[in-house]
């Protein structure tokens, strides 16, 4: 079977496509942050949330630190929910409220272990899977954000919880679009 023979042209124009084409992938530390800050929905909270971590905000950070970082703190938050939550249904005054409340305490509990195979599948490399996984937390978690929100001030913290997570779930699938191959050893 022969070979296709490229012309010097095509060659040319190759050379020249690759060369001119910024790449994402060669950012790191402070570029790479500003630059999948500026591809979320909030970049304050994007960026004041990766600089407060020291691997995700140093110089040398890559894609997979401020993933990771994200990532971590998704999952502290989602288990900071599912703490609250109970104290939440004990002070419910509706039995509306209570439900609300139950379909809050289900939806915390998918997020949760979505998160936990998430990261698994962060450390093992299995990225599509993750993005997957995230993308199911973060819609159990907005299930619970449009059952609660604007429904009274005693779900407001809930709500801004929530609201973070989507957040943090957001920068984690962002950062995997900069992954490198220096981001999966």
């Amino acid at each position: 079977m022969a070979m296709p023979r490229y012309r010097p042209l095509h060659l040319c124009l190759l050379i020249l496509v690759i060369y001119t084409t910024p790449s994402i992938g060669l950012l790191n530390g402070t570029e790479l942050l500003k630059a999948a800050c500026n591809q979320t929905s909030d970049y304050a909270f994007c960026y004041a949330t990766l600089t407060a971590d020291p691997n995700a905000g140093g110089p040398q950070a890559l894609a997979g630190d401020l993933a990771n970082a994200a990532l971590r703190l998704a999952q502290t938050k989602a288990t900071h929910a599912q703490s609250l939550i109970p104290v939440l249904l004990q002070n419910a005054t509706t039995s509306l409220d209570h439900n609300r409340l139950q379909m809050c305490q289900s939806s915390n509990n998918k997020a949760i272990s979505q998160l936990s195979s998430a990261n698994n599948d962060f450390n093992s490399d299995s990225l599509d899977t993750m993005v997957e996984e995230i993308n199911t937390a973060a819609r159990a978690t907005n299930d619970c954000l449009n059952e609660i929100q604007d429904k009274g001030t005693h779900f407001s913290f809930l709500a801004t919880i929530n609201a973070d997570l989507i957040k943090l779930y957001e920068i984690c699938i962002v950062s995997t679009r900069y992954f490198t191959v220096e981001d999966l050893y």
